[in-house]
């Protein structure tokens, strides 16, 4: 005799997912009109303004500008060096390693750095105008850096890779089995 709780039916479905990446280097601009393209080159453009206007104080070999002109000048390299790899595709052809979230790691900690060191900033904005406007541009830069990682952490949510495309394709098997 059957159980009446045993199904006499089971359905199995099996989901195939494929990444679909172009393993060569080559040269696209298309990255720079998304929304993380724009990030980066304000990200760079901010970070670059708020070490110009420290640099041009009068007061700029104090030790207090040092970690306005590390933190700068970090954020610079870092994300003119992802763009690079961006609009070259490097990023693709190693799609293996984690770039969301090597950098939804950096972009967390920067705007950390940036407030420090904004804030430092900010206690000699009375002995030179060129403090303040660094100031204003490490606040952009800051916010900048904290949208991207908002972004990256949701594109690590939804299993997203940094560049190329992830098909998914769901096959379904039923199969009936008699007890």
């Amino acid at each position: 005799m059957a159980d009446p709780g045993f199904p006499s039916q089971h359905t199995t479905t099996t989901t195939v997912t494929n990444t679909e990446i172009i393993s060569n280097l080559r040269y696209d601009n298309a990255y720079l009109y998304t929304l993380e393209g724009k990030l980066k080159i304000a990200q760079i453009v901010f970070v670059l303004l708020s070490l110009i206007a420290v640099s041009f104080s009068t007061y700029s070999m104090w030790y207090q500008n040092s970690a306005v002109t590390s933190i700068s000048m970090f954020g610079f390299w870092f994300s003119l060096f992802m763009l690079v790899f961006y609009i070259f595709h490097v990023v693709e052809c190693f799609y293996k390693i984690p770039w969301l979230k090597i950098e939804m790691i950096f972009n967390v900690c920067w705007p950390i750095l940036y407030i420090l060191s904004a804030s430092s900033a900010a206690a000699y904005t009375g002995l030179h105008f060129s403090y303040m406007i660094s100031l204003l541009f490490g606040f952009a830069a800051m916010f900048a850096y904290g949208y991207d990682a908002l972004l990256k952490y949701q594109a690590i949510q939804r299993g997203e890779i940094a560049q190329g495309n992830i098909a998914v394709h769901k096959q379904t098997t039923t199969s009936t089995a008699s007890y």
